[in-house]
């Protein structure tokens, strides 16, 4: 007999790496859009400024428009800030910032001293 089909144990593995691969991709991007579409930014709280990482940064961006970067690093894609009074939303949209949210969730993960 020549049977050249493949085996049905090794389809299953290709097609379940498949579907774990398109779970990861799905999960990543669900959670770049709850990011972008998080709550607005409240003065006197932590912000978090999104922007690109192939840019100026969003720690150069913050400080552009005024702003104070908390905690000793940034991540590639945002910052967390404060400011003082309102939050410049269109200076900083001007300087190159995608999204400005709020970033009180993400500062008590992080751990950073909001006192």
């Amino acid at each position: 007999m020549n049977d050249f089909s493949i085996p049905a144990p090794a389809t299953g593995r290709v097609l379940a790496g498949w579907v774990i691969l398109l779970g990861l991709v799905a999960t990543i991007a669900a959670s770049g859009l709850v990011a972008l579409r998080g709550d607005d930014a409240v003065a006197g709280a932590p912000v978090l400024v999104i922007a690109a990482p192939w840019g100026q940064g969003a720690a150069a961006i913050v400080t552009g428009a005024g702003g104070r970067p908390l905690g000793p690093v940034s991540a590639a894609f945002g910052t967390l800030a404060t400011f003082d009074g309102a939050i410049p939303v269109a200076d900083l949209r001007a300087l190159g910032a995608w999204a400005v949210r709020d970033g009180t969730s993400i500062a008590s993960i992080c751990g950073v001293n909001l006192t």
